[in-house]
């Protein structure tokens, strides 16, 4: 239930006035569109900051580069995709292929322990912790990111909100650098206060069975869009009036909708494409009607009434070409182990192979997705101006 929308604004730390919040959703290698988005909102509005920043699952990673970068908006999404172009999936995990042996448990009365040890996910991620070791400046294991401390202390960034899911009690779990949130949760979700490391980031984007639980201060974690019911609601309770979701999900049209993407019997990676769509891409569209109704009811209210509550300004960007159907113009890139695994799941069984998309980390893919971003801004530019106020552009008349 998205109950945490109902919060009244004066609920929220003071003196927040119009800030903008940008929500981040997830997608694995399907992030790298959301760094497209900003290079096209840097790009048309160089002055543009946003003072609360959320992410969960990949956009986490996204979410805490903004969060950290020291430079402007245009500095930081163009160094950020120059990270996105460059990698690789040699650079993010490598396959467990001990996860998929049959009899691994039965093998364990005869083998030693460390040749029987249990892995813990299809991918190790030990690569994807060593890249952002590097891409935040933060070689050392839960220790914070600086980047983010100093942004805080200019007041260059109010509050940075990442998600995880708390895999020993069940519950949803926001971690907030910057304002504090003290509303009560419920028993599914809680709040805690944290300086964001790169565990936390691991942790917010552990696709459950595909990466490894990531070990918090004597908890495991995983996937924050697993029991993530409202991922807006982030934004709201730390604050935010205007909302900028950047999400990888297309639309499809009730036509594409009804169109069969297999022929016979599901393969593997249609099925986990179908779970994965469910978790990290189609909850933002729910949260989204959501939100779009309550700001419907609180508008048809006279001011008296409304008890405190307040419109959210709420504006939308996502792709306007299905992503995971462009990966299959690239399955041919990808490393051959890499081949080998997604073929045996069925990838190319199916006419959208959005499993794959998701692990498609190769640098021609990605660099595609940055492309289709800045595309997409482009295309919803006048939008975008009334949404951020900025005066339109002026027109031009033929001499």
């Amino acid at each position: 239930m998205a109950i945490e929308l109902l919060m009244p604004v004066e609920d929220a730390p003071a003196e927040t006035g119009g800030e903008l919040a940008v929500m981040f959703t997830g997608g694995g290698a399907l992030a790298a569109y959301q760094v497209g988005l900003v290079k096209g909102l840097a790009r048309h509005f160089p002055q543009l900051r946003f003072q609360i920043i959320t992410g969960v699952s990949a956009g986490a990673i996204n979410a805490t580069y903004l969060a950290a970068h020291d430079g402007s908006l245009a500095e930081a999404a163009e160094d950020l995709a120059n990270v996105w172009r460059a990698l690789e999936c040699q650079h993010v995990f490598r396959p467990n292929f001990a996860a998929l042996l049959p009899f691994r448990t039965a093998l364990k009365a005869i083998l030693p322990p460390r040749m029987t040890r249990r892995p813990h996910g299809m991918l190790n991620a030990g690569p994807l912790a060593e890249t952002l070791r590097k891409v935040y400046h933060c070689p050392i294991r839960n220790r914070p990111i600086e980047g983010i401390r100093r942004n805080l202390a200019r007041g260059d960034l109010k509050a940075l909100a990442l998600i995880g899911l708390d895999y020993t009690t069940g519950q949803s779990v926001r971690w907030t650098q910057g304002r504090s949130i003290d509303a009560y949760e419920g028993p599914n979700r809680r709040n805690t206060q944290a300086e964001i490391t790169v565990e936390h980031v691991l942790a917010s984007s552990a696709i459950p069975f595909i990466f490894p639980a990531v070990n918090i201060d004597q908890r495991w974690y995983g996937d924050g869009g697993i029991r993530l019911a409202a991922p807006l609601s982030s934004a709201v309770r730390l604050g935010a009036r205007r909302i900028l979701a950047m999400s990888t999900g297309y639309q499809r049209t009730p036509a594409e909708a009804n169109t069969p993407a297999v022929i016979g019997y599901p393969p593997a990676a249609q099925i986990m494409g179908q779970l994965i769509n469910a978790i990290f891409l189609d909850v933002i569209d729910e949260d989204v009607v959501r939100m779009a109704r309550m700001n419907e009811m609180i508008e048809k209210l006279d001011s008296s009434e409304r008890n405190g509550f307040k419109p959210i300004d709420l504006f939308v960007l996502r792709p306007s070409t299905d992503l995971s159907k462009v990966a299959g113009e690239y399955e041919k890139d990808l490393p051959l182990n890499m081949k080998l695994l997604t073929r045996a799941l069925g990838t190319r069984e199916t006419k959208s192979p959005d499993f794959m998309s998701m692990l498609m980390f190769e640098p021609h893919y990605t660099s595609r997705l940055i492309e289709l971003g800045e595309k997409d801004v482009d295309s919803r530019l006048d939008e975008l101006r009334t949404f951020l106020g900025e005066p339109a552009a002026p027109a031009i008349s033929a001499v």
